[in-house]
């Protein structure tokens, strides 16, 4: 049996001709596995990659790594796969917004097999850097995160986060894997990293309490069978215009000094004892502080 999902964390070997959306992949893979009828019991990397020979046929070694990671996506639960179609402000908000620690639980969006796409790459959009398309699922208390990018190219990078409140950028970091070329590792580290903090304050950002995203379940015609789309868009600018100067203080001798505070995520604790914990998005602003003059 190959390892579909073991061993495997990217693959910089382009496995399409033209752009096809992560989204109608996994619903081929869907639909793959329907027809293989296979038992419940089956374990998922052998159910993934019995459906992606079905779905694609047996190509490359490199390339059935790929589309069985893309069938792990789709088939990992048996619920329709959430996939949000993201429009370029929204995309530009996540990527804008600051976050500095990991939540001390997975996100509602990252529980369950999630999608995360453009609508028209053709234009240019693009949810960060040259990825179009982030999907993922979690198998044995890892998360396997699929990428497509600009280049036709597809990507595949583990992620064991520990949702401990630690530094963002904890569990992202990649081993070496004998499918990267050695000139290629670090640019698919940075990928890794890129992509767990993109799907991290994307799936905050969708929960947040005054949180500028608005995500609308997808029409008829937007929902392919066998997934559950939504659109997300971003109601308002990126940010908000700093505040009032304040009045001079003339007896001190201070002159106020305008400090610019980025948008961000910060969790806020409520509720009998404060034991709950949500999390509330603080709007980019304009601060103020009372300086001497220089």
């Amino acid at each position: 049996m190959l390892p579909v999902l073991h061993g495997l964390e990217q693959s910089m070997r382009p496995v399409l001709d033209y752009y096809v959306p992560l989204s109608e992949m996994v619903q081929k893979a869907r639909a793959a596995h329907a027809r293989l009828g296979l038992a419940s019991t089956v374990p998922l990397r052998e159910a993934a990659e019995r459906t992606a020979v079905t779905a694609w046929g047996r190509e490359t070694f490199e390339d059935l790594l790929v589309v069985g990671n893309m069938a792990a996506l789709g088939i990992a639960a048996p619920a329709p796969v959430r996939t949000h179609l993201v429009r370029p402000a929204a995309a530009r908000h996540a990527s804008v917004t600051d976050l500095h620690s990991l939540p001390e639980e997975r996100p509602q969006l990252l529980r369950a097999p999630w999608i995360l796409e453009v609508r028209r790459p053709e234009l240019g959009e693009a949810l960060f850097g040259e990825t179009l398309a982030l999907g993922g699922y979690t198998l044995e208390g890892t998360t396997y995160l699929v990428g497509l990018t600009l280049d036709g190219g597809a990507r595949v990078a583990t992620w064991r986060p520990s949702w401990t409140g630690g530094e963002l950028a904890e569990g992202t970091r990649q081993d070496y894997s004998p499918l990267v070329e050695p000139a290629d590792v670090a640019e698919w580290q940075d990928w890794a990293r890129a992509a767990a903090r993109f799907a991290i304050v994307y799936a905050l950002l969708v929960e947040a309490e005054a949180s500028p995203l608005r995500v609308e379940a997808g029409r008829q015609r937007d929902n392919p069978k066998g997934l559950a789309v939504s659109n997300v868009y971003l109601d308002g600018a990126l940010g908000e215009a700093a505040g009032v100067v304040p009045a001079s203080a003339h007896a001190t001798g201070l002159i106020p000094s305008e400090t610019s505070v980025r948008g961000h995520l910060r969790r806020q604790r409520y509720g009998p004892e404060a034991m709950l914990v949500k999390w509330v998005y603080i709007a980019q602003h304009g601060a103020w502080r009372w300086v001497r003059p220089a």
